[in-house]
């Protein structure tokens, strides 16, 4: 039932007051716009996770005239390099999607991600990306156009879906993620045309690393430099800046939608997809984590996007929760590129009009002894109030006037589809050798908005 009101909520506010500049009843295109399914066999929880996801795109686009087309931003199966069984579950990803849609009534777009291919993004990319060719078979590819050269030696592939270009390209290198000089040099032509051609229609771009510098993620190679150059690429940035038409879509990332920077506007466009099978986040030393990027509940999540165009060309994305079986938030809703000021989702507008959370108290409580002399002291707090959300607390300990611990905590925003729906309060138990203590607690948004700081004073 919380779902169910959860869902017609944002249909009702969508259409009262957020979708001026979109004419949801003159829907011309719905693409299904997702990304690292991931599928790892027929009967697992990423296989039931991209067949929810294609199910539920399905159903919500009925409402405005249905699908016209699945667009994938790689990492389609899951297997590492070194396992045979990567045949086997790009077979399993075809049977999954034809026990949804038929290829044929049911067009497909996508790139190759790095879990796709066997040595990850290397010069041989493009001839292990033909196993996928092989195996989907010729009516997965009905709606390619241009020279097929490109898509056998270059994997770059022109897809065109109810009027709308959809170019796909995949690297041939990483750490830096990298492209061919043809490659680069087909978008360039391919946009040049499309653009000249018809210049107040929007070109979708696919890629699976993200564009640096971009939306929610792509910052990720300047924290966590395992591969360095290996979550995004600033080698196709020069060419999109050439043209504002372009909207581009990475994946690699699996960061939420629910972040307000997982949209981005310069001087081209750029979302983030997340990913239906798990969530990742920023390598920021948060408490509760099962690893660098990823939360202990990071298999508790599954987004992707509903990306439409009405009949003036304006452009609507709706974020859907897939694990929620809803929609997050308000869409995000551009104009046809004529009429679009190019500053609607800049970082510089939105953080000039954002303002900081409010924090309003803190409390703390000794529950008694643990082991080793310490005791168990329970730390609470008010979520804060915010135009959007707090992103994160830091929660900072002092004993006797000096700093033993700064606690960084996650807020839920990635796990409810609403900020309303997000935690009241919040406590942490700490175990502590007994002295004389201050908590002291700040919060930031995502725009890095900083708090107020709060604090109280134990003794034990």
């Amino acid at each position: 039932m919380r779902r169910i009101l959860i869902t017609l909520l944002a249909l009702c506010i969508c259409g009262a007051v957020f979708c001026k500049d979109f004419n949801e009843k003159k829907v011309v295109v719905n693409l299904a716009v997702i990304s690292d399914t991931h599928v790892n066999g027929y009967n697992t929880v990423p296989a039931y996770k991209f067949r929810s996801a294609l199910i539920q795109e399905r159903d919500y686009a009925a409402r405005f005239g249905g699908l016209d087309g699945i667009v994938v931003v790689g990492d389609l199966v899951d297997s590492p390099a070194w396992d045979a069984r990567k045949y086997t579950e790009i077979d399993d990803w075809k049977r999954l999607y034809e026990s949804v849609f038929d290829p044929k009534e049911m067009p497909l777009a996508y790139t190759v991600g790095n879990h796709d291919v066997w040595k990850e993004w290397t010069p041989n990319t493009y001839k292990e990306a033909k196993q996928f060719t092989r195996r989907f078979g010729p009516d997965y590819y009905r709606t390619e156009v241009g020279d097929p050269r490109m898509a056998e030696e270059f994997e770059c592939r022109h897809n065109v879906i109810g009027g709308y270009h959809i170019l796909a390209l995949t690297p041939n290198g990483r750490d830096p993620v990298v492209y061919p000089e043809e490659s680069i040099r087909w978008l360039d032509e391919q946009l040049k045309a499309i653009t000249e051609a018809e210049p107040d229609k929007y070109v979708i771009v696919i890629t699976h690393a993200m564009i640096y510098g971009t939306v929610y993620g792509s910052f990720l190679d300047d924290t966590y430099k395992k591969h360095p150059g290996y979550w995004s690429t600033k080698a196709l940035t020069e060419v999109l800046a050439k043209y504002p038409q372009a909207v581009t879509f990475g994946g690699h990332l699996h960061f939420p939608l629910n972040d307000p920077r997982s949209i981005w506007q310069g001087d081209f466009t750029v979302m983030g997809t997340a990913s239906t099978r798990y969530m990742a986040i920023d390598n920021g030393g948060y408490e509760d984590m099962a690893g660098y990027t990823v939360m202990k509940d990071k298999d508790e999540y599954s987004e992707g996007l509903l990306l439409q165009f009405d009949n003036k060309g304006n452009m609507r994305a709706v974020r859907m929760d897939f694990y929620n079986q809803t929609t997050i938030g308000e869409p995000w809703v551009m104009r046809h590129p004529s009429a679009e000021p190019r500053s609607k989702y800049s970082p510089a507008s939105r953080k000039a009009a954002n303002k900081a959370p409010v924090l309003s108290g803190i409390e703390c409580k000794d529950l008694g002894p643990a082991k080793d002399g310490k005791h168990r002291i329970a730390v609470s707090w008010p979520a804060g109030e915010d135009d959007e959300f707090a992103h994160t607390y830091f929660l900072t300990i002092k004993r006797y006037g000096e700093t033993v611990a700064v606690k960084k905590v996650l807020s839920d925003f990635y796990h409810e589809p609403r900020p309303s729906l997000m935690k009241k309060t919040w406590t942490r138990t700490l175990e502590l050798a007994p002295g004389s203590y201050e908590f002291s607690l700040r919060a930031i948004d995502s725009w890095d908005a900083e708090s107020n700081t709060v604090s109280a004073s134990l003794s034990f």
